[in-house]
């Protein structure tokens, strides 16, 4: 049975096996076929709509692997599978429950999964397309990415529902990360101190305290969001992170720029001073480009280290977001001015 996706799905139907939702899967070939075989099957029999790939197994039924069907067509018809197959596949038990293995589909992103025993044996398919609509329609929505993450968003959703946490296993949950928030405040409170003489000689750097904080929090919030984005849809490619860190850091020095503009416009209404006017502009933009830089690289440090960056990450780029402004801030403006 396929997981109907127009209906809400039942608590009970997330703690049963998966047996009860595997379906048969036709395309399934032996390690030990050719292309030719294989297109000769497909040529053979009618299909409403192409598979997108196959399941190849040994002669037991074990499962060896997927082959997908754009590789048919640039192999020569005497090609064995054996050299096409792609061995690292998701798979599934059967006597697992529909929630691990929905969650399994949401984390890589897949619409169907294989099915197997203890024995390994491919047994068949869970899949969460919509039943309810014209398999030609499916078949051609299938690449469609919003559908895709509809569907996923909907299951995660689902699943999320099936898992309330518990007023006390929620607060040990997310109370440690917050400790960090709690951490970082002390830490900026020690920083001013150790700059007490700056701040009483020029009480003006103290007025724009709450703003560069604010400044670096946001531009560090905005970049982890869009880390945390780009961790939902690739697996970590590092050239890939190191040129979006780039791109974070030109961006972010750009609105670091502009900021620092804005602060200029109506700083005179406070002083006329120019020495504080430039350490405050300054500041501003070295602080946006290091919040910026850390917001967006610890949330896939976190990904990396198997840890969740939707809850760890947030805390934790703020308290370096505030420590990291208080320290750059300070510094600058006692060697600018001291």
């Amino acid at each position: 049975m396929k997981i109907d996706t127009n209906k809400r799905i039942k608590h009970q139907d997330l703690e049963a096996p998966i047996s009860h939702f595997a379906t048969p899967f036709p395309y399934t070939f032996t390690i030990e076929q050719t292309v030719g075989d294989v297109l000769h099957t497909l040529q053979s029999e009618k299909h409403e709509f192409p598979p997108e790939y196959f399941y190849i197994t040994d002669k037991d039924q074990v499962l060896q692997g997927i082959l997908d069907i754009r590789d048919l067509p640039f192999s020569p018809p005497k090609t064995c599978l054996v050299d096409l197959v792609e061995t690292e596949v998701k798979k599934v038990y059967e006597e697992d429950s529909l929630e691990n293995g929905l969650d399994l589909m949401t984390r890589n992103k897949l619409l169907i999964i294989p099915v197997v025993n203890r024995e390994e044996k491919f047994v068949g398919t869970l899949e969460i397309i919509p039943h309810t609509e014209n398999p030609k329609r499916i078949g051609k929505r299938r690449s469609n990415k919003r559908l895709r993450e509809d569907l996923f968003q909907f299951i995660g959703f689902s699943i999320e529902q099936k898992r309330p946490l518990s007023p006390w296993l929620s607060f040990r949950y997310r109370m440690p990360w917050l400790l960090c928030n709690l951490i970082g405040g002390l830490i900026c409170a020690v920083i001013s101190e150790l700059y007490q003489a700056t701040l009483v000689a020029f009480v003006l750097l103290a007025f724009f305290i709450p703003l560069v904080l604010t400044l670096s929090e946001s531009v560090a919030i905005q970049s982890m969001t869009l880390s945390l984005r780009f961790l939902h849809t690739r697996k970590i490619d590092w050239a890939q992170v190191g040129r979006r860190l780039f791109h974070e850091g030109k961006s972010s020095l750009l609105l670091g720029l502009v900021s620092a503009l804005i602060i200029v416009l109506f700083y005179f209404a406070w002083s006329t001073e120019i020495l504080p006017l430039v350490a405050i502009g300054v500041s501003v933009i070295v602080a946006m480009m290091c919040a910026a830089l850390f917001g967006g690289f610890f949330p896939i440090i976190l990904h990396a280290l198997r840890l969740d960056p939707k809850v760890a990450a947030g805390p934790v780029v703020l308290m370096m977001a505030d420590v990291f402004t208080i320290a750059i801030y300070l510094s600058l403006s006692t060697l600018l001015l001291m």
